[in-house]
């Protein structure tokens, strides 16, 4: 008979890639963590994890039963939520985790809508970029995620067991001073802009990829990560920036325009959860009004 608290080791050994820093993260012995994997490797009737130099990685079955193991954990949430919302009513509490230009107006909106509409429902927000997010989730830290990915990426791995709600798009957009030379454009291409600085947000892999191959260096001028620090900046004439079109939805400073930039992928919003939990009732509720305030940008823009 397999045991929740021994799934839960084969996770973390799984995440971690070892013993110690399983144990270490749980909270357990190193010989506690090798005694749980010991009976659970007893119970199944075959090995679940093997040496990779200095690490562990799971074989086969490992990989199998680690898989169905987020299925249980998920199942057992989403029956602590349901649990918790009967008692409060209808209500309950729902943790989100979103990327940052989303709780620019997205998410906003999302809270004012369920305040009106579902006052008893209270929802807390933790920023993360998509990654930490997809772990927050997988880990129980969080029970619905907004995240962004562009559309010629593949699935991320990790969401395949997941439900992934499309919400909208957005374009990446060149923002600049409304006296700059390329401001009457319908468009701007990258490569109009080799000359220039930029003031850039710190994950800008792709940016700075794109501009290697188009034959320049980026000259970044300041990294900040802040929508209106951003606009300030390029304000007071320190560089031109790429920022996405949710991030400027609800404010453009006074002075600057922003132009899609050409021969750029869409950037694709959606909402991220486990199966189980979009029966939870207040879950339900709050990922309604996430796709209603959606379906409106969508629509105004």
């Amino acid at each position: 008979m397999l045991e929740v608290h021994q799934l839960e080791v084969l996770a973390e050994v799984a995440r971690t890639g070892s013993y110690t820093a399983a144990a270490e993260s749980l909270g357990y012995t190193q010989p506690a963590v090798s005694y749980q994997m010991r009976r659970l490797q007893q119970a199944v009737g075959t090995p679940l994890v093997t040496r990779a130099g200095r690490g562990l990685r799971l074989t086969e079955a490992g990989r199998t039963l680690a898989r169905h193991a987020d299925t249980v954990f998920s199942v057992l949430r989403a029956a602590d939520q349901e649990v918790s919302a009967t008692v409060a009513r209808g209500g309950g509490l729902v943790r989100l985790v979103a990327f940052q230009s989303s709780c620019v107006k997205l998410l906003p909106q999302v809270v004012v809508r369920l305040r009106t509409g579902h006052p008893d429902i209270r929802v807390t927000v933790v920023q993360a970029e998509p990654a930490e997010a997809r772990r927050m989730l997988r880990a129980g830290e969080a029970d619905v995620g907004l995240l962004c990915n562009w559309e010629n990426e593949d699935l991320p791995g990790g969401e395949h067991a997941m439900l992934r709600v499309e919400l909208m798009t957005d374009r990446r957009c060149v923002l600049m001073p409304e006296d700059d030379p390329l401001a009457g454009r319908t468009t701007v291409a990258l490569g109009e802009l080799a000359s220039r600085d930029w003031v850039m947000e710190s994950f800008r892999d792709r940016f700075v990829a794109a501009c290697v191959n188009l034959g320049f260096e980026p000259r970044i001028a300041a990294t900040v990560d802040d929508v209106m620090a951003i606009q300030s900046l390029v304000s007071a004439g320190l560089g031109v920036s790429l920022v996405s079109e949710l991030a400027l939805a609800a404010h453009v400073a006074p002075g600057l325009v922003h132009r899609p930039l050409s021969n750029w992928p869409l950037r694709r919003t959606y909402a991220l959860l486990w199966p189980d939990m979009a029966a939870v009732p207040a879950v339900a509720s709050v990922l309604g009004e996430i796709r209603a305030v959606a379906g409106v940008m969508r629509r105004d823009g």
